[in-house]
């Protein structure tokens, strides 16, 4: 009965809002646990021959990503030291306009968070999330679709969401001028892809099922 009565007030605006902070706090705590997951460039490195194809150490390789997630973090570094390598002015500009996006990533990140947490401060999150079990389940049907199209495309998709957000097309490296490109293959943000659609995946199915759990609870 209790159940019934509830759902009399189904999504409301501020149900919505929830929603929406769950989604782009799954998003963007993805986003930055795959920038920080140096161990895939490890696995991409040992799988590919990196180093012994570019005649690059593994300690060298791995040093030099984290110089470049370092930058794209801090917007108070300047400049990337990445020897052996040596970044031309286009793609130390691209290097820079991708920092500004972590940037807005780690901002929406803060600020989904502190709602979430205010939330669960005032028990809204154990007392209602069980209303939006229904569009996370929706979400996460979506979120498989698009895995599956971008797996089998990806090539074609990385171009195109390159050209859209970086319209100045200082992203594509020439390997004369920009041979840091040789050691970051395609296989690797791939393999970033599918891990950032994975957690993705399993910080929305972990809201998913604290809402299943509350529908059973108030059943009874």
């Amino acid at each position: 009965m209790r159940l019934i009565i509830l759902m009399n007030g189904f999504y409301n605006k501020s149900d919505y809002v929830l929603l929406m902070m769950i989604i782009l706090f799954s998003i963007t705590m993805s986003t930055f646990l795959v920038i920080n997951a140096n161990f895939i460039y490890g696995i991409v490195i040992k799988y590919l021959d990196l180093n012994d194809k570019y005649h690059v150490s593994l300690n060298v390789l791995l040093h030099n990503l984290k110089v470049m997630t370092d930058f794209i973090q801090d917007p108070f570094i300047n400049g990337m030291n990445l020897t052996p390598y040596h970044l031309s002015k286009g793609a130390y500009e691209h290097f820079t306009d991708v920092r500004k996006l972590v940037m807005l990533d780690y901002l929406i990140l803060a600020l989904s968070t502190l709602y979430l947490i205010i939330t669960w401060y005032k028990k809204i999150i154990q007392r209602e999330l069980w209303k939006l079990t229904d569009y996370l389940k929706r979400t996460m049907i979506i979120l498989w679709l698009l895995m599956l199209i971008c797996l089998i495309d990806f090539n074609d998709i990385f171009i195109y969401l390159h050209e859209m957000i970086f319209p100045n097309h200082n992203w594509v490296f020439s390997p004369k001028k920009d041979p840091i490109i040789n050691v970051l293959p395609d296989q690797y943000f791939l393999c970033c892809f599918a891990v950032w659609f994975g957690l993705v995946f399993l910080l929305l199915i972990g809201f998913y099922g604290y809402g299943k759990l509350q529908i059973k609870t108030n059943k009874h």
